[in-house]
């Protein structure tokens, strides 16, 4: 099956979707996060209910 990426990563070959401004090279999403020096963030994944701290539950 043919890839639909407009691109492949200028690091890893990969697919790559994100244009750099100042060159013609793309990048996928997780060479461009290392280029930044982002690390992965900890956080809530999709579907589970945000922890409502200093709130007090209503009883029904």
């Amino acid at each position: 099956m043919a890839s639909m990426a407009p691109g492949r990563c200028a690091d890893c070959g990969a697919d790559a979707y994100i244009q750099l401004a100042v060159e013609t090279a793309m990048l996928c999403a997780h060479c461009y996060a290392l280029r930044l020096g982002l690390s992965r963030v900890s956080g809530r994944k999709g579907g589970e209910r945000e922890q409502q701290s200093g709130l007090s539950k209503r009883a029904n």
